[in-house]
Formats: structure tokens, sequence, C-alpha cells
């Protein structure tokens, strides 16, 4: 029996060629060759965002004349301020100002779009206002978002 026309257990696989990359000249990982670049330029990109607003606050204080030390608390105030609500009404303003972008439609176009199913200017308004969304009001958001209602009863109590 010749071991040249036997299939090998064991092979060599092909892989990606994997780029190191380094976070202040120490390596931090490794990325797929096309995947680096744009990475690395993202990863930069939130540096430089969160030095501007680093800077931004810290002149904000020392024009007001509050105390240095409260950069990062002020940092991180203005950091939940523009952090997307998960739960709540105000959770679902924001699925319904997502759902106006996926549809391009302006303001006046997405009401009256709300408004055929069946949900009107006043309670569109009174959910961008963060009031309670009525029960009745789930069945025309779940169908305007096209999310089962289930789900936006759990966006909308806060829970999994």
């Amino acid at each position: 029996m010749s071991l040249r026309h036997e299939s090998a257990d064991w092979q060599v696989g092909r892989h990606e060629a994997y780029m190191p990359v380094y976070y202040q000249g120490a390596i931090a990982g490794f990325f797929k060759r096309e995947f680096s670049e744009s990475i690395t330029k993202h990863l930069n990109e939130d540096e430089l965002l969160k030095k501007a607003l680093t800077t931004a606050c810290t002149d904000l204080i020392r024009q007001s004349g509050g105390d240095i030390h409260q950069v990062k608390t002020l940092i991180n105030e203005y950091l939940k301020m523009c952090d997307r609500p998960k739960y709540g009404t105000l959770a679902v303003a924001a699925l319904l100002q997502e759902r106006q972008q996926e549809l391009d439609l302006g303001d006046r176009e997405f009401t009256k779009f709300c408004d055929t199913f069946k949900l009107s200017p006043v309670e569109l308004n009174n959910i961008y206002a963060g009031e309670h969304i009525d029960d009745s009001l789930i069945a025309p958001i779940s169908r305007i978002l096209g999310l089962p209602k289930d789900e936006l009863l759990q966006v909308r109590d806060g829970y999994e």
C-alpha cells in the first residue's frame, strides 16, 4: 500500500493574513488586512473626538469658574445625554425617528404616514415629548416600525 495515493488526515489550512494593530506603540490586536485600515481610521477618529470633548468641557468649566477636576463628570453627563435610550417612551421615539429616516420622509410626510396607521399627530407628538404610550397605540406603532408587538412592549416597558 502506497502512502502517496491515500488522502491525508492532516492538512495545512489556508488562512487570511492578519495585520498587527498598535495602540501607542504596543500591539493591541490583529485584524484581517482588508479591515485593518478602516478600523484604525475609525478608532483614531474616536480618539480625536474624545480629545475634542475633553478640551471643550475643560474650556467650559474654566469659563464658568468651576472646578477643573470636574471635567470627567461633565464629559460623562454629555455622553449620557447623547446615548440612545434603550427603554421607555424615548426609546420608542428614537425608533420612530429611525423609521422616518429609513423611509426618507420629512416631518410632515411622516406624520401623515403615521396617521394612516391610526397614530394621530397629537399622539406622535406626545411620544416625542416623552409621555406614556397607551396600550391602544402598541398595534399602530408596531405596524409603523415593522416590529412585533411583544418586542415593542419590551422596549416601552424596559424588560428583556
